[in-house]
């Protein structure tokens, strides 16, 4: 028996990482935070402590896709990991807990360290 899966979605809900970390090996070379939240405009803030937008430190810093209008609040890592999400009210407070989990994975924590950040 063969099971066909739709895919609705519109590839105008997804916005692909700004840089790929194709030297680790993994199949997709990037992460994917999956979001409830119904685009990016609330991601154009600066994460505390940078001159940096929320997106730029997911999309460009952290090599992540993020998929807007879906269903929960999910991040895959590169080697396609699941981490389920809070399910979170603001934009900046998704940021926050995707930057804590990344920087607690091995290759993560490296690409934490090299953003400015002032505490």
């Amino acid at each position: 028996m063969l099971s066909l899966q739709g895919y609705s979605q519109d590839s105008i809900n997804q916005f692909e990482a700004l840089r790929l970390k194709n030297e680790l090996g993994f199949q997709k070379p990037y992460r994917v935070l999956k979001t409830t939240f119904k685009s990016l405009e609330g991601f154009q803030t600066y994460y505390p402590g940078t001159k940096i937008t929320l997106e730029k430190i997911l999309r460009y810093h952290l090599y992540t896709a993020i998929h807007i209008n879906q269903k929960e609040n999910k991040l895959f890592s590169m080697d396609s990991t699941e981490f389920q999400l809070k399910n979170i009210t603001s934009e900046e407070e998704i940021t926050k807990e995707t930057v804590s989990l990344i920087g607690n994975m091995f290759f993560g924590s490296d690409e934490i360290k090299s953003i400015s950040i002032n505490n």
